[in-house]
């Protein structure tokens, strides 16, 4: 077995085109204390092997073949990870991106493959450099391994302690689909077995820094995503309610909060906490010919709340407005009682009519005054139109760019509000599609502090079609849009690339408002060292060249510049 191998940085994003030439076997990453950094190394070989990156043994059910084994040394707890490869957009180049937990997998000839190999630094950790030597042993069945390779890195640990992520300043919303959660987990929807599955999720979003929970409180408020069109890569993404429903026989209806409450509960216990996202109840979409419609003529939004009627045993939907504003005042009234009604926002997702979506506000304002809104915006003359109405801002990255300035405007003037931008379809970048580059992710964070907002919304976490893990593709959508992290047939999620990759543009954005609190004099060099284009109006029309580094080493060189000022006010004071 003739294997090549090199060392890449965190950021490096492996696809199925690359050739393992260029072989560096000396690296250095950057850390903080109390927190983790990463490199991989890339290996290839001119025959199949197992790749293993434990202890256990593996024997081929195929054709004997060759195992590399590997091996890392370190003063730090060191986790291997072998990535998977996806397929992206053409369906002709893979790229990688899950972290497997298998440590063992089946490698073909010729195929250059990564292994994630992160080191945790305790916060007691004494700033200072550290090697890390990595070793690749090979074997066939029951041959003793020999030594065919070395690598070293070298940890640079920086005498700066980063607070947990539950004291994060930046506000994470990635929205949780808990029934598509249940589908690939193969349990009933709200049993204790699909939260004993929702609870490796939550804590997954814990780590990465969420703070918003999302509540689904009708059926279907995106339309399944119109995922009956979709042919070619096709998923259920229907979203159900998670506030059970029933009508006594003397017409008046229960409504059960249990289910919800455990899961804010749940939630509450990782560190998410800090809003209450109520989807369902606000700009619904229809998709009118497929019968995703209005169901109560007199009402201005199409609600489908269901309900069990007791007196005849079967499942029906509300269908006059004064039972959907019954539903939605018993709601508010909850939130209100159990202490929760400041943390709730009655969130639209991209309201494309203006009069529709005033109408509806105006609505709900009557039926349930205690309610905050919360919009994520694709048309800019939206800010404009709804600057006082809408408590919580969420502009897409196009629109953040082109009414940048009355958005300031809005965050200098309307004190109490929070203003964080989304990605979604767009933009091509920055983005954390399949194929982005991992760099990319960073410089949300970045820009995210630039712009003096307070973090960021995507929509999709765990929205995946019927084989992610075989092809990520679906739909319209760039591959990877509709997801940052993978089932697996444990019920845990498989962590990515991106995933890592935008839990490093969080701690960044910490450390700069962190400078900024501290000694805002020096955020101007922070930020001239990642972005090229200074104009947040002209953002979202430069290459990317020119809108902000992709080089990896210009983020550790921020992250090296912002915490040396930290740590030399922190001795001065």
């Amino acid at each position: 077995m003739n294997i090549k191998y090199t060392l890449k940085p965190a950021l490096f994003k492996l696809n199925s085109n690359y050739s393992v030439d260029d072989c560096t076997n000396k690296l250095s990453a950057v850390a903080l204390r109390n927190d983790s950094t990463a490199l991989q190394l890339i290996v290839t070989s001119d025959e199949p092997f197992a790749l293993l990156t434990g202890r256990s043994n593996w024997f081929s059910k195929d054709n004997p073949m060759a195992a590399l084994r590997i091996s890392a040394d370190c003063n730090f707890d060191v986790k291997l990870n072998i990535v998977d490869m996806h397929t992206g957009d053409g369906g002709e180049v893979k790229y990688a991106d899950a972290l497997l937990s298998t440590d063992t997998l089946e490698i073909p000839a010729d195929t250059p493959t990564a292994v994630y190999i992160e080191a945790a630094i305790p916060a007691s950790a004494e700033a200072g450099s550290y090697p890390l030597k990595l070793r690749l042993f090979g074997g066939k069945l029951f041959e003793d391994e020999r030594l065919l390779g070395e690598a070293c890195a070298e940890i640079e640990v920086l005498d700066y302690i980063l607070h947990d992520t539950k004291f994060n300043k930046f506000h994470l919303d990635l929205w949780q689909h808990l029934s598509n959660i249940a589908r690939k987990a193969e349990v009933p929807l709200w049993s204790d077995e699909h939260f004993t599955v929702i609870e490796g999720y939550v804590r997954s979003l814990g780590e990465l820094g969420q703070k918003a929970v999302t509540l689904i409180v009708t059926d279907a408020p995106w339309a399944g995503q119109g995922c009956f069109r979709e042919k070619e890569f096709p998923g259920n993404l229907f979203e159900y309610s998670i506030v059970p429903v029933c009508r006594n026989a003397d017409g008046s209806f229960e409504y059960d909060y249990s289910i919800m409450q455990r899961y804010i509960d749940l939630c509450a216990a990782y560190g998410i906490d800090r809003e209450l996202s109520v989807y369902g109840i606000c700009g619904t979409w229809k998709a009118e010919d497929e019968g995703f419609g209005r169901l109560a003529p007199d009402y201005p939004d199409a609600l489908r709340i269901r309900y069990l009627d007791r007196a005849d045993g079967c499942y029906k939907y509300m269908r006059t407005a004064a039972e959907i504003d019954g539903y939605i005042a018993a709601l508010e009234q909850y939130f209100v009682t159990t202490g929760q009604i400041d943390r709730v926002r009655i969130a639209a997702d991209e309201p494309a009519d203006i009069e529709a979506y005033r109408a509806i506000l105006a609505h709900l304002g009557e039926i349930a005054p205690e309610f905050r809104f919360k919009a994520a915006i694709n048309h800019p003359e939206f800010v404009s139109e709804f600057g006082e109405e809408v408590y919580d801002f969420a502009p897409s990255y196009g629109s953040l760019c082109t009414k940048f300035n009355e958005l300031d405007n809005y965050r200098r003037t309307m004190k109490g509000k929070r203003f964080l931008y989304y990605i979604c379809c767009g933009p091509s970048f920055p983005n954390n599609f399949l194929d982005s580059d991992l760099t990319e992710s960073l410089y949300l964070g970045v820009m995210a502090s630039y712009a003096q907002f307070d973090g960021l919304l995507r929509w999709s976490y765990t929205v995946w079609n019927d084989d992610p893990r075989a092809d990520l593709r679906y739909g319209s959508w760039r591959a990877g849009d509709t997801c940052l992290v993978y089932p697996q047939k444990n019920g845990r999620p498989l962590l990515t690339l991106r995933w890592k990759a935008l839990k490093r543009a969080i701690t960044i954005y910490e450390l700069l408002e962190t400078l900024r609190a501290a000694d805002a004099q020096w955020l101007n060099h922070a930020f001239g060292l990642v972005m090229r284009e200074r104009d947040i109006t002209k953002c979202a029309s430069v290459p990317l060249d020119e809108l902000c580094s992709t080089d990896p080493a210009d983020y550790d060189a921020l992250i090296r510049f912002v915490t040396d000022k930290l740590i030399r006010g922190y001795k001065k004071a």
